[in-house]
């Protein structure tokens, strides 16, 4: 329920269910304080209270100070890295790009298998042992130790600004700890599904970008699914979503039978404490390498429980 006749002129469908996703997150706990950006681009503060005596919450919408709008996120410090972590898909080489401006060479490891580690180490010293624009150097997780020495080696001298963007993982702590170590700052992407409130506007905004003969727009039920699903592939998935929206319906309201079919229903909700666990075995099972027994083990768990507490989360 809008209290005020401003709150409705403020606010658009996809932002009903952003405020309705901050006001969800708040449950078992006190009063939170959430940061959004509306779908019209300006940026507000939810600040979420609990309503004694029923299941609801009281939500007041602030106006984010003008100072915020714009400042640039960290960035390599004196000559010292910028280490950016984060899953697949949820905007490592954005976020490198934006702090270090356009124009920066791009370095992939995903380029060892095709070029080889002669040909593409000989290209990171002659990147980083010279002057020139910014230099990022994406995915360092999948580097050898042999490559990841000479890659620590060369940071320790480089003249230019420098980001390393990697996934999260024990790797951090061990084979990849030396390039951690010599990063001056370091920024940690949070997934997409623990930002259920950026969901909506997220997705307005990709079908904002998208062409299409009229104006679309996704209405509330629309923008409630998709806050609720677990975006396993962060934004990467996301924008595939919107994407395949757009080319069915080129104008209109977009409705949840729009959606791609997996995506027409939102999951059931759930505690979370069970949200949590689901996460937890997520991860075990990635860092395994899909090898349940070996996951098991890791969580102190018989394989026989792991699968019974698979099945009662859903996870496949």
């Amino acid at each position: 329920m809008l209290a005020t006749p401003s709150a409705l002129d403020l606010l658009e469908p996809a932002d009903h269910a952003a405020v309705q996703a901050c006001a969800e997150g708040m449950r078992g706990g006190g009063e939170a304080t959430h940061r959004l950006t509306l779908a019209s681009g300006r940026t507000v503060r939810l600040r979420c209270a609990p309503v004694e005596g029923v299941e609801g919450a009281l939500v007041d919408i602030l106006p984010e100070q003008e100072g915020r709008r714009g400042t640039r996120g960290p960035g390599p410090t004196e000559g010292r890295p910028l280490l950016v972590v984060g899953e697949p898909g949820s905007g490592r080489t954005t976020e490198a790009r934006r702090a270090v401006g356009p124009g920066a060479v791009v370095l992939d490891a995903t380029d060892v298998v095709r070029q080889g580690e002669r040909a593409w180490a000989a290209s990171l010293v002659e990147l980083l042992e010279a002057e020139g624009p910014a230099v990022v150097v994406e995915n360092v997780q999948l580097l050898s130790e042999r490559l990841t020495s000479l890659l620590a080696r060369c940071l320790r001298g480089v003249r230019r600004e420098t980001v390393l963007t990697v996934t999260p993982g024990d790797h951090l702590d061990g084979a990849h700890a030396p390039l951690v170590a010599l990063c001056g700052a370091r920024h940690d992407l949070v997934p997409l599904r623990r930002r259920r409130h950026d969901i909506p506007g997220l997705a307005q905004r990709m079908l904002a970008e998208t062409s299409g003969t009229g104006p679309r727009r996704l209405t509330v039920d629309s923008s409630r699914v998709l806050a609720a699903q677990p975006w396993p592939g962060n934004l990467a998935e996301l924008r595939r979503v919107v994407q395949a929206v757009a080319r069915t319906r080129s104008a209109g309201d977009i409705i949840p039978s729009d959606l791609p079919a997996s995506y027409r229903e939102a999951p059931a909700p759930t505690s979370p404490f069970r949200q949590a666990e689901r996460e937890i075995i997520v991860e075990a099972i990635k860092a395994a390498g899909g090898n349940k027994r070996q996951a098991a083990r890791a969580l102190g768990m018989s394989r026989s429980t792991l699968y019974n507490r698979m099945h009662a989360l859903h996870i496949h």
